[in-house]
């Protein structure tokens, strides 16, 4: 049922979703592609020009695929710095030294950004100008051990999960994301302005 389904949707996406496991200067990806995914860049990648074609995608999925992880240090600043009209991004169950450039901060349409189990150690203070984000996923992120420290512009936040990352303690003034409904982890800090009283602010927050 499983390969049925998705026979299915890759027959009704069409030219709109593109799907590789491997993606090299000889790619292919038609201009109305707006969905993309795949497991590994080739090497070398220094001069990819693949995505040039791709007018306005939406979607970058990275697919996990263990006998190729997503294996290139270079692949979240290509593809962060050329798609620029992308609502959803995933880096999740990246293990290499993997960096989230500070061009994320460019990104000012996405929705959904997803960097769980992945060996980020640290995220941009441009994250903080995604306006438009409502979805944050850093769970089992266990190099990383704070959020950037301008959280709470971030006004259209509605889901923030930490679960199983060392976050030492939460950003200040978190309680100005009145927005957020989902919050699986509150780190309390040594401040008012990141106490257990942050989360009185939240009048939209229905579960941890």
């Amino acid at each position: 049922m499983h390969d049925l389904m998705h026979d299915l949707a890759t027959f009704l996406g069409g030219e709109f979703y593109f799907r590789t496991n491997e993606l090299g200067k000889e790619t292919k990806i038609d201009t109305k592609t707006r969905h993309l995914s795949f497991a590994r860049f080739s090497d070398p990648v220094s001069h990819i020009d693949v995505f040039e074609t791709v007018k306005f995608p939406r979607t970058f999925l990275q697919i996990k695929n263990e006998d190729s992880p997503f294996n290139n240090q270079k692949a979240p600043r290509i593809i962060v710095s050329m798609l620029k009209y992308l609502r959803v991004l995933k880096f999740s169950d990246y293990q290499s030294e993997f960096v989230l450039p500070d061009s994320i901060g460019e990104l000012i349409h996405l929705r959904y950004l997803n960097l769980s189990h992945s060996s980020i150690a640290m995220l941009p203070e441009s994250l903080c100008n995604l306006y438009n984000l409502q979805t944050l996923k850093l769970i089992s992120c266990f190099n990383l051990t704070k959020l950037p420290r301008d959280m709470q512009n971030l006004v259209n936040l509605r889901h923030l999960q930490i679960f199983w990352t060392p976050i030492n303690e939460m950003p200040k003034r978190m309680g100005k994301l009145n927005q957020l409904r989902y919050l699986d982890r509150y780190v309390v800090g040594k401040h008012k302005e990141n106490s257990i009283k942050e989360l009185g602010g939240l009048p939209n927050l229905h579960g941890w």
